[in-house]
């Protein structure tokens, strides 16, 4: 793992995170010089292009690359070029929202994306003749990134018109950040855990590893329903996603039995705090399962999609709790961090304390709108508090001292 860029990643949390504090000061008190909806992409957009995407990027190279094509020129230039493309956004998105200069670095780092794509596909190689499991994971999850930038495609045609403002703006928004999240980011850290099983001999039954492989495409797919479902609130697409959850749920089933027989044997791989990270990334995973497999009652589905708190909590469940928790223990193992430093262990347990307790604000917040109860006092400010741990987490992982 390239210690310099994931630096460079740990200070694009770093940013997010702030900028995820100062999104919930606004409503605690007023922010008069602030643009909430465009302070609100740069965040979004940090979080995940400059964070997650370039975290990924570094493992991806060194899982799966043998150390001739590591060397290659390109793939430096597309990390920077990566690096600028966000650093553009940081500062364009703030000042005007989604025009001409944040398009276009936004559209530079789609670019840049591709030809990772692209490089990366042609040099990974089959192992023995055979396609690892890990590999079919890795170029499955960098399909679905492709896939996903069709709705930012589509956005650039639709602001320009009318349309800017309908439902098909906003789908296209969710098409983006569904095959992301639940395509790009969450298949890539799968692929990253099985990479790092097959390095150690661990093998799993090839039976089951099939169905979890087709169970978990059909489930992607569909579940991109619920999503569409507020703009277009018919039975079909409510059926949709609930085929689509419950195929996510057996999909899961499949994961936990490939799972038991050698969890054992993956504990022992795990330092004191890699444990730690991978119990709280493997429970976020089963509770966005069981959230998902909830919302299988067409009832419980018109519930989530319009609380907000579930929603916002339900994506900082699996971009905090399951990926970036992931990412860390990665971390640890490959020495990016060093849990035997008094500062790293400060900044992860602020960091996990952060997320836990915004994570019980949100869904507990939600659970009283939802029961017509109100909010609890003073809860934009316990809210507030309890985001800032999260950066404060941050700083003390990129201070490293």
């Amino acid at each position: 793992m390239n210690l310099r860029w994931f630096q460079i990643a740990l200070v694009n949390l770093l940013i997010a995170a702030a900028l995820g504090s100062l999104l919930r000061y606004a409503f605690v008190d007023e922010v008069e010089w602030m643009k909430y909806k465009n302070v609100l992409h740069a965040h979004s957009h940090v979080a995940m292009l400059g964070w997650v995407y370039l975290a990924l990027y570094n493992l991806f190279l060194h899982a799966f690359l043998t150390p001739v094509a590591l060397e290659q020129p390109l793939y430096r230039r597309l990390f920077w070029l990566a690096q600028f493309s966000v650093v553009g956004m940081l500062v364009s998105f703030p000042i005007q929202g989604y025009a001409g200069f944040s398009i276009a670095f936004s559209t530079l780092h789609v670019l840049v994306s591709y030809g990772f794509v692209w490089r990366f596909w042609r040099d990974m190689k089959a192992e023995g003749g055979k396609v690892p499991f890990s590999v079919l994971l890795a170029k499955t999850s960098l399909a679905f990134m492709v896939l996903s930038t069709l709705g930012l495609w589509l956005l650039g045609p639709i602001i320009l018109t009318e349309l800017k403002h309908s439902a098909l703006y906003y789908m296209c928004v969710q098409f983006f950040l569904h095959f992301q999240f639940n395509g790009w980011f969450l298949l890539g850290v799968l692929a990253l855990f099985f990479r790092r099983c097959e390095n150690e001999d661990i093998r799993f039954n090839p039976r089951l590893l099939r169905w979890f492989y087709g169970l978990i495409m059909v489930s992607t797919f569909a579940t991109y329903a619920l999503a569409v479902a507020w703009s277009n609130p018919k039975p079909i697409v409510f059926w949709v996603n609930s085929i689509g959850v419950l195929v996510q749920l057996a999909a899961i089933v499949v994961l936990v039995a490939l799972y038991r027989p050698q969890a054992s044997r993956v504990w022992a791989l795990l330092g004191p705090w890699e444990k730690g990270l991978f119990a709280i990334a493997a429970v976020g995973l089963l509770l966005k399962v069981g959230v998902q497999s909830a919302v299988a009652i067409p009832q419980i589905a018109t519930i989530a999609y319009t609380i907000r708190n579930y929603v916002i909590g339900f994506i900082h469940l699996v971009l905090l709790g399951v990926i970036s928790c992931f990412i860390m223990a990665q971390a640890i193992n490959k020495g990016a961090l060093l849990p035997q430093r008094p500062i790293i262990r400060a900044g992860l347990a602020v960091f996990v304390a952060g997320f836990l307790l915004s994570e019980l604000l949100l869904f507990l917040q939600g659970t009283m709108l939802w029961a017509q109860i109100g909010f609890m006092p003073r809860y934009y400010e316990m809210l507030f508090g309890a985001s800032v741990l999260i950066p404060v987490g941050v700083v003390l992982l990129v201070v490293r001292k």
